[in-house]
């Protein structure tokens, strides 16, 4: 079997992203020229600004004497994707044990410094072809090491466990854990979704446990949904909202999602530090659990669901224009860090990755994924609206990239492997597809 190349993954994305592009020019040309030309109170000095749609320049004029052409570089959504995406992996496994290990070296003689499971999202930094001269099918890309880095784990894996390139991006969108966090000291779990129900355990706060979805939804979206059929019947009585968690290792109950916040992560690979850690959080978990069970009148588990939730920081400023710019001002610290797709923490991620982690450091949750914060953080403004603080979501036929506006056309941005967290014009891209006012 033929080993799939560099150039030809390239030669795929460009295929799949490039004919999207051709396909919506008209649309996206018919869009974002109005757009541009409200953009006049975003420029300091009443300066207003029009694309030139067959250049990459931009006219602008000064009141009503002065005119001047500044040179913008463009580029177009398929280049983003192309370079922002390429060397995305995925870990697929269809039996058991569903996981590989990472090695330190391209062999199964280095020693093993983590496990991809299955799902796991990263990054391809090197290809190591292994194969022996006398093999008998030297194009057998079982003997193919991949060098990655998925989570805080670099290693490598045989790529006979990974799908990548266009495949890859293709089921990005699946690979996607939603998880709560608690906000209080201690917090009952209950065996139905309602106030009256048993009390299973208790959780404390700043554990995180995984949610279980309703019907494949965002937890989040859900809420609103639910919130919008407040009338409805089967809605509980109880002024609640709950969340299905997994609270130990095969068992669930609900939470009041009054005290908890909703978080949104890539699988990634685990460090063998991480395993262990997180084998010993859930010996702890399942002990509590066993031990707690059915004793809710013994004192055992928290009391009624009426803490004190935690500070949120984003109410701890006199006005949300000082809000915007505390937000701004806190992205802005993290310019010149490293783009890691699938990166767990603002000292290196994606794009989505980078405005998510800004906000939810403000205690504000939005989804982790570009689609999902295009298709439910906030509400949608035009250009000209746009203040500091809001997400700039770019693409073709669906979000692909977003970027965190900081005012005077800039953005803020984890732009690709190559050139990292940046501060860009606001047009770098030919297609601006909506902007996310989350705040306000």
């Amino acid at each position: 079997m033929k080993k799939s190349t560099k150039k030809d993954e390239i030669m795929n994305l460009k295929k799949l992203f490039i004919n999207a592009s051709i396909l919506l020019a008209g649309t996206a040309l018919a869009v974002l020229i109005p757009v541009k030309a409200q953009a006049a109170g975003l420029i300091s000095g009443g300066a207003s600004r029009e694309l030139n749609s067959s250049s990459s320049t931009l006219s602008e004029t000064v009141g009503s004497a002065t005119t001047r052409t500044v040179t913008v570089q463009i580029t177009e959504p398929s280049e983003v994707i192309e370079e922002e995406y390429l060397n995305l992996s995925i870990a697929l496994f269809s039996t058991n044990p569903k996981y590989c290990n990472v090695r330190s070296g391209p062999g199964t003689e280095y020693s093993i410094v983590g496990r991809m499971y299955d799902g796991s999202v990263g990054s391809i930094i090197d290809e190591i072809d292994t194969s022996i001269a006398d093999d008998e099918d030297p194009d057998d890309d079982n003997d193919q090491w991949i060098r990655i880095r998925s989570g805080a784990v670099e290693g490598y894996v045989l790529n006979n466990f990974l799908v990548t390139g266009v495949n890859a991006y293709n089921r990005l969108e699946e690979q996607t854990q939603y998880y709560a966090e608690i906000l209080v000291s201690q917090l009952n779990v209950r065996k139905e979704a309602s106030i009256d129900s048993a009390c299973l355990t208790y959780v404390t706060r700043g554990e995180r446990y995984r949610i279980v979805m309703e019907n494949g939804t965002d937890p989040r979206v859900y809420l609103a949904a639910r919130e919008v059929e407040a009338g409805d019947e089967d809605l509980e009585d109880d002024g609640m909202d709950w969340v299905k968690i997994v609270y130990a290792e095969g068992k669930t109950g609900y939470v009041s999602a009054d005290y908890i916040t909703i978080t949104e992560e890539y699988k990634t690979a685990k460090t063998i530090e991480e395993i262990r850690a997180e084998e010993e959080a859930e010996r702890e978990r399942n002990l509590r659990a066993t031990t707690s069970s059915g004793t809710a009148s013994t004192g055992n588990t928290a009391p009624a669901e009426n803490l004190t939730v935690a500070p949120n920081l984003s109410t701890d400023y006199a006005t949300i224009s000082e809000l915007r710019m505390a937000i701004v001002n806190y992205g802005l610290q993290f310019v010149g860090n490293p783009y890691i797709l699938g990166g767990q923490s603002l000292a290196g991620t994606d794009c989505s990755g980078f405005t998510c982690y800004v906000f939810r450091d403000f205690g504000i949750s939005i989804a982790r994924t570009p689609s999902g914060q295009y298709s439910s953080a906030g509400r949608s403004i035009t250009l000209a609206e746009a203040q500091p603080g809001d997400i700039i979501c770019y693409g073709s036929g669906g979000c692909s990239h977003v970027a965190l506006y900081i005012g005077n056309g800039q953005i803020v941005q984890e732009s690709n492997p190559r050139r990292g967290l940046e501060v860009n014009s606001v047009y770098f891209m030919s297609n601006i597809i909506a902007v996310k006012n989350v705040l306000d």
